[in-house]
């Protein structure tokens, strides 16, 4: 393994409605960069949104049955590490998303909100502090 290397690892939540759900993601200062769509399917089935150096990937997930648990709206859990948590938690609510939580230390030390999108999946915020 020594000449292969990683070069990114993205995250994909499974949503309910397309459109709803890049609505919140970029109420939450998200950029949609690509849609995967069709006439029959105005809204598409898969889209990617950027911030800075985050990239997600939504899928929209429908069935009544699933082939795996990530499948089903609700199951995912996305943790956004960010510069400066109080002023997004403060762009976050001044952009009319209800927060589950109140900024809060977290139990390894630094402060940051938890949020749940419109497909029931948890969004974790919290201040990064890794030093890069």
């Amino acid at each position: 393994m020594a000449d292969s290397h990683y070069n990114a690892a993205q995250l994909v939540l499974p949503v309910r409605d397309m459109k709803e759900s890049r609505d919140w993601y970029e109420a939450l200062g998200f950029e949609t960069v690509w849609v995967n769509r069709d006439e029959s399917d105005p809204e598409g089935n898969f889209a990617t949104l950027v911030r800075d150096g985050a990239r997600i990937m939504l899928i929209r997930s429908e069935r009544e049955e699933y082939g795996h648990p990530w499948e089903k709206p609700g199951n995912g859990y996305l943790f956004l590490l960010v510069k400066g948590v109080e002023g997004v938690y403060k762009a976050v609510r001044g952009r009319g998303l209800t927060t589950d939580t109140g900024l809060v230390p977290q139990p390894w030390g630094p402060p940051g909100f938890h949020l749940t999108d419109p497909s029931g999946n948890l969004v974790l915020v919290a201040e990064d502090v890794s030093g890069e």
